[in-house]
């Protein structure tokens, strides 16, 4: 079967300390070694006019964007190993290590150890009693970031993505190197080599197993197994990469041709 179907390996290497609260304990912000797929596509489709909310409150609108976004991302993963995340049940590809700037590798050793930072401010429930009693009771808070030049990967269908954007809370500016793949659609049982949002599969799709993690706004499958429609294709090193098929009525705009 002659491959016909055109998807991406991205590479994200963040050029900045990368602050993505995947969880919030109070006025405790930390990240997990993963960025979830809504985050991404937010930040690779800044260019859709209809998503750029700025007056729309804290109600997320998924339903009326992601149908509109002509670049759809898989959940991205570190390159390097991980403790929390660990890769010895396979579905994890061989990927190259080093982060970039731009398509060169840098010879600098990136890790995934999380930088401490604290914060303080003037809280609104605590404004009277400062003001009545003329006492300093800042509101404290910690939060947690990833170091600069972490690299992820991910996989994206649709248009190309931009070589450069921004993410997390402080939008920070990350570099993409993109890898044009070429794949066959398939179906049967196989092991996605990235994480998998599970809102996002179809009724059709069957979770054999796999490791769950919840990162807002949906939980996330590591190392997983499934049964359904897949993309398969194979990088210049041989290494094969494999992406579910999502509910494609979800990402209309950027899977409308892969599926027709």
């Amino acid at each position: 079967m002659v491959p016909d179907i055109e998807f991406n390996l991205v590479y994200l290497t963040s050029h900045d300390y990368l602050l993505y609260a995947s969880q919030d304990y109070g006025a405790t912000a930390r990240p997990v070694y993963v960025l979830n797929n809504y985050a991404l596509m937010y930040g690779l489709n800044r260019q859709v006019r209809e998503v750029r909310r700025l007056l729309s409150g804290n109600i997320p609108h998924y339903d009326e964007d992601l149908p509109r976004m002509p670049i759809y991302a898989t959940p991205a993963r570190p390159t390097h190993e991980t403790d929390a995340f660990s890769t010895k049940s396979g579905g994890f590809p061989r990927l190259e290590r080093r982060p970039r700037v731009g398509d060169e590798f840098i010879g600098f050793e990136a890790n995934l150890d999380l930088d401490r930072a604290t914060w303080n401010s003037v809280g609104e429930s605590l404004l009277w009693a400062m003001e009545t009693a003329k006492i300093n009771i800042p509101k404290l808070g910690v939060y947690y970031r990833l170091s600069p030049l972490v690299t992820f990967y991910f996989y994206t269908i649709g248009q190309s993505p931009p070589s450069i954007f921004r993410i997390g809370k402080k939008h920070s500016v990350a570099r993409l190197h993109t890898v044009p793949l070429k794949g066959t659609r398939k179906s049967g049982r196989f092991r996605p080599t990235c994480p998998v949002n599970v809102i996002d599969l179809p009724d059709e799709t069957e979770i054999i197993r796999g490791a769950l993690i919840t990162v807002p706004p949906a939980p996330l499958l590591f190392d997983a197994e499934l049964d359904g429609e897949y993309i398969e294709g194979q990088d210049s090193t041989g290494t094969i990469h494999q992406i579910p098929v999502p509910n494609v009525e979800r990402f209309a705009s950027s899977w409308a041709e892969v599926i027709s």
